[in-house]
């Protein structure tokens, strides 16, 4: 799972002494603030005499009562002063003051340092009411220290560190109080997001052949597309090219449109690796949609949202450069002794031997790890990005007889367009049987051909064969939903199959319905649900919970020591459809994995979670992922803990009640078993034939049949 946006933090700070005098002149809380200040900068003069050493002689004063600084941490010369370029000023037709610039790192200390290379955007705001607001947004990779004194007395009023996820940081002044507020930020939009358009806005091209463009939902105007000002461009020693700028409101639409009042700063990164990033980062009010595509008239449009909530979007996209498996190889190596969860049990090895990547992480795993693995960047977007694959649209299974029969079909795929349906009995694949495949181990061998042929057999008895050639196929993450009755009692009934991006508008809509419909109970179909993002899941967690769990912890992850700054905690949110329930039942199965299992976690310290099914895979353990050479690797990160700080699920999750995947019968059947049992629950508040059902789960597997004992998509 991605690193999660985890909000806002706030925190207010006063003058040191302030504390000390409160008593003192509690009755005059601006006399307060003037005599602190005062002091302070007495303070301040006699260091600057010498008394206690010099006083910061670093940093840019902006104003003449205003100072700001910035210090990267690089790895190569330790902190360096980043340098000042002033951008513009302007007034607004409010008589608010803006200015704006950015600090870079010197090119005589480092090689990627440039005039034309930003570090650390700042938009500074004195708005007409007397606040000031300096806002700091993170556009490197090294950390950054910044720091703001307001009036300049030589002593820094507020301080923080900016960081790849921590990208924004605002330090305010006003009426003689300063505080500083922080958002974490993983570059992706807020979920739940209704876009203004679903069309390609107008837009601009940049040298790299890359389209940008931006939408600002205006109060005033509605929805404006926003004007491009490129700042300027440059490439590095390293042979990396950046592209900055920033978008602004029409100055004919609304009073606060300038060329010297940026509304969305924009960096664009072209990596030597050849991935290029578009980092957007919003310095306004409005919301502002973001858009980007590569190549400038691809099918292939990237959108997010920035808001005041969520600064801060990127878009990624991979240019095949020049990469030889040895390079491959050394990244690998590199990310799995340091980010890894178990880095300290990987193997000491001459990575230059391997391969391939893939060869080499197989040996680093550790013993626990089922999980790691390496694709392209393509699939990797197109599946959890985008919710495509290539491939026929169907995932067989095996079933307690030991037949292997297709699962689930998606709508419009190649399987879905030659027919075949859930319970279809797999006889051969490309002339062979499932016990040649079986015994000689291959599956892999079989389904990787673009064109397979299958030789089935239906319910009624019915074999033939089908030639299928594989696709684009659009993932159903709602396979199925409907409302049952039950002795009066209204039960909604999700089948759910994967935590991916797209997935979120389609459970708003069934949710929405949902709720419409007053559903009292919920059965929550997830037996197939292999995972995906962490904050989809968050998102399906909150609307089941609704106001129980609103505002408290869901999940928290848990890095290496070398990476505990990493830590963060998820929280439940209150989405608009949320349904409040009191208990969910889950429909569990051996590929209920990942994100299906936190969710479950989860919600357990508050509602009554009942598991009918079988045990899930157990992975309490996620990754974010890292994009290099065209390739992506999703090594273990952190382990994932509920708010009772349960987890270390790794034999996974067994049910409450047992019960088969009755794959004769279609999902949403009432009389399919599991379905059937989870009926039976919710009106009985007992299991239906435990025992009996114990048994027939126990039922040993076919020789040889270890690797694909629960079955694959394809």
């Amino acid at each position: 799972m991605a690193k999660s946006n985890l909000g806002t933090r706030k925190s207010e700070s006063f003058e040191s002494c302030e504390n000390m005098m409160k008593n003192n002149f509690r009755v005059f809380p601006s006399f307060r603030a003037f005599m602190v200040k005062k002091i302070a900068a007495l303070l301040a003069l006699l260091l600057i005499c010498g008394i206690c050493g010099a006083a910061h002689a670093d940093g840019n004063k902006i104003t003449p009562e205003l100072w700001i600084r910035a210090v990267i941490h690089t790895e190569d010369k330790g902190d360096i002063e980043a340098l000042w370029k002033s951008g513009g000023e302007d007034i607004t037709g409010s008589g608010d003051r803006v200015i704006w610039g950015y600090f870079y790192a010197d090119p005589g200390q480092v090689s990627w340092g440039s005039p034309q290379n930003p570090d650390v955007f700042v938009k500074i705001w004195f708005d007409h009411t007397g606040r000031l607001d300096v806002n700091f947004f993170h556009v490197s990779v090294p950390e950054i220290d910044v720091s703001s004194d307001y009036p300049y007395n030589g002593t820094p009023d507020e301080q923080g560190a900016t960081t790849t996820t921590r990208r924004y940081i605002r330090h305010s002044y006003e009426s003689g109080r300063h505080r500083s507020e922080e958002n974490d930020e993983n570059g992706k939009s807020p979920l739940g997001y209704r876009y203004a358009t679903g069309t390609k806005p107008a837009g601009y091209a940049t040298s790299l052949g890359i389209f940008i463009a931006a939408v600002i939902r205006t109060e005033e105007k509605g929805s404006l597309n926003a004007l491009w000002l490129k700042g300027g461009e440059d490439t590095t020693a390293g042979g990396d090219k950046v592209i900055w700028g920033y978008f602004y409101a029409p100055p004919e639409e609304v009073t606060w449109g300038s060329k010297n009042n940026p509304d969305l700063f924009v960096k664009i990164w072209f990596d030597t690796s050849g991935r290029l990033d578009v980092n957007f980062f919003h310095v306004s009010v409005p919301d502002i949609e973001v858009y980007s595509d590569l190549p400038y008239d691809s099918l292939s449009m990237q959108k997010g949202a920035t808001t005041l909530d969520n600064r801060y979007v990127r878009h990624e996209y991979s240019i095949e450069p020049e990469c030889p498996v040895e390079e491959q190889n050394r990244f690998v190596y590199k990310v799995m002794t340091d980010t890894y969860l178990w880095y300290d049990t990987v193997p000491k090895v001459d990575y230059t031997t391997y391969s391939s990547p893939e060869a080499l992480l197989n040996d680093l795993k550790n013993s626990q790890d089922k999980w790691s693995y390496i694709t392209s960047t393509e699939e990797y977007s197109e599946y959890y990005g985008e919710g495509v694959y290539v491939g026929l649209g169907l995932l067989y299974k095996f079933d307690a007889n030991h037949d292997c029969r297709v699962a689930f079909v998606h709508r419009n795929s190649p399987a879905d367009k030659a027919g075949l349906i859930r319970g279809d009995k797999f006889l051969e694949i490309n002339g062979k049987t499932i016990a040649e495949i079986e015994k000689d181990k291959l599956w892999d061998a079989v389904t990787s051909q673009d064109k397979i042929s299958l030789k089935i057999e239906n319910s009624a008895g019915l074999v033939r064969e089908v030639s299928l050639t594989k696709e684009r196929v659009s993932i159903d993450a709602v396979l199925d939903y409907t409302i049952l009755k039950n002795n009066g009692v209204k039960i909604a009934y999700l089948a759910f199959t994967s935590f991916i991006e797209t997935a979120q508008e389609e459970l708003d809509s069934v949710f929405a319905y949902f709720k419409q419909e007053k559903v009292e109970e919920l059965i929550l179909d997830i037996r197939y649900n292999k995972g995906g993002q962490g904050s989809v899941a968050q998102y399906l967690a909150s609307l089941i919970a609704g106001e129980r769990a609103a505002g408290k912890v869901f999940a928290k992850s848990v890095h290496n020591d070398k990476y505990s700054r990493w830590n963060s905690t998820d929280y439940f949110t209150m989405p608009e459809n949320a349904l409040n329930l009191p208990r969910v039942v889950c429909i569990t199965g051996e590929a209920t994995c990942s994100a299906s299992e936190m969710l479950i976690n989860s919600l357990k310290p508050f509602l009554d979670v009942v598991q009918v099914g079988a045990k899930t895979c157990g992975k309490p353990v996620g990754m974010h992922g890292w994009d290099f050479c065209n390739i992506h690797i999703s090594p273990i990160e952190f382990k994932v803990v509920n708010a009772d700080n349960e987890g270390d699920y790794f034999s996974g999750m067994s049910p409450d009640c047992p019960a088969d995947d009755d794959m004769t019968r279609a999902l949403g059947d009432i009389q399919e078993t599991s379905l059937k049992h989870a009926l039976h629950y919710l009106n009985a508040g007992s299991c239906l034939d435990a025992a009996k059902q114990t048994e027939t789960l126990s039922a040993d597997k076919p020789e040889n049949a270890e690797s694909h004992a629960f079955g694959g998509a394809i």
